[in-house]
């Protein structure tokens, strides 16, 4: 598994925090650990993979480990207090690859008249299949810098998910017919059957055994597998 190999700083926007890491490839990371919660970064993990498998724009992504002790010597050094990311319990964090240029999209009329609008309306789906409500007018998680990405999956798979609230408040509710029946279908089926067969439990089982042990109490695997068997009306 990759290592941390420096600290940069902490985000001082989002209510997650994520820090700027650079990996062992010098690779520029926002990181989410330990400070988000072990259902954060279960939910992280397998919409990242979800999305992956499924074709959609996400910036590359990988678990890596940053030792306590590193942490604390760089904490050590900070002016200000810093959220702890790693614990002798977890040391392990979800990564996402910086992507040079971007910006939060705010107007998606605008800032997305370029992107092909079939992909906007699988993103509307896939959000919609894993119960995410965190893609709304005033908290967008896409990045936009001539491509789109879909970032922060972190509030996926809410149990308080209700089907009106989120096709009134999801920022890309505009696009949410782009794609025909038959291609709603096909996507809604692909999503069923990654449930239903060996991939969920193949994910899952990449995941280190601090997030999976506690994640099966926090987010049960059969509660996430439910969400996505249950797919949605198109």
């Amino acid at each position: 598994m990759e290592r941390i190999k420096s600290i940069l700083k902490v985000s001082e926007q989002g209510v997650s925090k994520p820090f700027l890491c650079t990996d062992e490839q010098d690779g520029v990371r926002w990181c989410k650990g330990s400070h988000t919660g072990l259902r954060s970064l279960v939910s992280e993990w397998i919409c990242a993979r979800l999305a992956r498998r499924l074709g959609l724009p996400i910036p590359d992504f990988a678990i890596l480990k940053l030792d306590v002790s590193e942490f604390r010597n760089w904490r050590g050094y900070q002016e200000n207090p810093v959220p702890e990311i790693v614990t002798e319990f977890n040391q392990h964090v979800f990564g996402s690859l910086n992507v040079e240029g971007c910006k939060d999209v705010v107007d998606p009329k605008a800032e997305l008249s370029h992107i092909d609008k079939k992909v906007l309306g699988k993103i509307f789906l896939f959000d919609k299949l894993i119960h995410n409500t965190d893609r709304t007018d005033f908290n967008s998680n896409l990045l936009v810098n001539g491509s789109v990405y879909i970032i922060d999956h972190n509030n996926a798979f809410d149990p308080r998910f209700s089907k009106n609230e989120f096709a009134d408040e999801h920022i890309l509710r505009e696009y949410q017919d782009e794609l025909a029946q038959d291609e709603k279908l096909c996507f809604v089926r692909s999503v069923v059957e990654l449930a239903n067969g060996p991939f969920l439990e193949d994910v899952w089982g990449e995941m280190p055994c601090e997030w999976t042990d506690a994640g099966s109490e926090i987010l049960p695997l059969a509660y996430i597998r439910d969400v996505l068997k249950e797919g949605c009306d198109v």
